[in-house]
């Protein structure tokens, strides 16, 4: 079995390998009155996300040499001996299961457990356990927004963060993911020092009671010197400041890792819920943003906390704007504005997910079908624009022909879920 070798020290080099997740029977467990603490404005119609989700894998796949399933690796992690036990004990510490539940888990095989503690337990009866009126329960909750797996834990430079979420909807998550990345057979030569931020270990083993939020959606890779990461209501500066201390140690031991850290102090709002929402990497030299943001002059320009990682202490300032701030570190992107110049369009297309994009390769992106003036936009930045049912159609294609394009994706159920392509993927390693 191949190792996998954890190497991500920007946003736009070749994927090579990738981890999503296929929604599930989660998300057709989940019904209206669950939605709003599971942090979804909607209820999905599971069997078109998975269509979907399914051509995003398909689009991946044209570029990347492996798309892994989280469910599939953390099944494997659970087979390696001792580790399904110790998983059901953290788990139990972690969200107070029940005993009962424990123990079923404990008589089911790694895959049972996988897909029990992904989809949820539903009771036996049911109406004996629910409060139709107010509240609605299960033996074991599902969790849906697994699909968003930028979100749990994230690979910075050839080390890598299991993430600390900022909604009990999240808790789970980092824990499965903890699991996967200390525990499967292909990720097990990591060691310990390759971890850059944990709160979730800590918590667990009762050395903290409150852990510090952090999320994969607000840490961008820009450079293998320069990460931006957004302080956002999902990401405490608390958090950021844990990360960017880690690496400062790092780098004190290893001339090879990050110089600097670009805190985006953003608006708390869930229509900025994370930096990736209002900025993402397109190619070497360019961005797609949502412009209040990001342009001088904007009475809504974000500023920047500077963080410089290479003395013995942190070292900060605050700076105007992150594009400014980029090319004062030797980062110049020309910024391509999500809905295009119409206000309006910006602000319906941002909203789903328009400034989302996920990079494949330099110059080629993935990005919603519905955002049209986000495509005109990266149409007359010099994007060949195409359907992915064009793209998974034609074989002969080259997607690392040097060209740039945009893959249009269907996603009329998954952009109802609020995330983007860039959402719904953790890379493990690029070019």
């Amino acid at each position: 079995m191949k190792q996998l070798q954890l190497s991500v020290f920007s946003e736009t080099g070749r994927l090579r390998q990738v981890v999503v997740h296929r929604p599930g029977p989660e998300v057709d467990l989940m019904v209206p009155a669950m939605m709003e603490k599971l942090l979804f404005d909607d209820i999905l119609y599971g069997e078109a996300a998975r269509r979907e989700h399914d051509q995003f894998r398909g689009v991946l796949a044209r570029v990347a040499e492996e798309v892994l399933d989280v469910q599939d690796l953390f099944a494997e992690a659970l087979a390696q001996p001792g580790v399904q036990a110790a998983f059901i004990r953290d788990l139990r510490r972690l969200i107070a299961l029940d005993p009962e539940v424990c123990g079923l888990l404990e008589g089911m095989g790694p895959a049972q457990v996988a897909a029990a503690v992904i989809g949820g337990l539903p009771w036996d009866d049911m109406p004996a356990h629910t409060h139709w009126q107010r509240d609605f329960e299960y033996r074991l909750r599902p969790i849906p927004n697994l699909l968003f797996m930028r979100d749990p834990a994230s690979v910075i430079g050839d080390g890598y963060s299991v993430n600390s979420m900022a909604t009990w909807a999240r808790e789970r998550e980092p824990l499965i993911l903890s699991v996967v990345l200390a525990h499967h057979p292909r990720l097990a030569h990591h060691q310990e020092d390759d971890k850059w931020f944990d709160q979730v270990g800590p918590l667990v083993r009762g050395e903290i009671r409150a852990p510090v939020s952090l999320e994969g959606g607000d840490i961008l890779v820009l450079s293998p010197k320069v990460l931006a990461v957004g302080c956002s209501e999902r990401s405490s500066a608390d958090a950021i400041h844990l990360l960017a201390e880690s690496l400062r140690a790092h780098r004190a031991a290893d001339e090879g890792s990050f110089d600097w850290l670009a805190m985006v102090l953003m608006p708390k709002k869930r229509s900025a819920m994370h930096l990736d929402t209002i900025f993402t990497r397109t190619s070497e030299g360019e961005c797609l943003v949502y412009p209040p943001y990001f342009l001088e002059g904007s009475p809504e320009l974000l500023n920047v906390t500077l963080i410089d990682l290479r003395h013995a202490e942190l070292r900060m300032g605050t700076r105007p704007g992150l594009l400014r701030t980029l090319a004062g570190l030797g980062i110049e992107l020309e910024p391509i504005f999500c809905g295009g110049r119409d206000p309006i369009l910006q602000q319906r297309e941002q909203w789903t997910d328009g400034a989302n994009a996920f990079c494949l390769a330099p110059g080629v992106i993935t990005s919603y079908g519905r955002n049209i003036a986000t495509a005109e936009a990266l149409d007359r930045a010099g994007y060949r624009v195409l359907p992915a049912a064009k793209v998974l159609g034609d074989p002969e294609l080259d997607l690392l022909d040097g060209g740039k394009y945009l893959i249009q994706l269907e996603a009329g159920e998954l952009s109802r879920a609020r995330g983007g392509p860039r959402c719904m993927t953790m890379p493990l390693a690029r070019a």
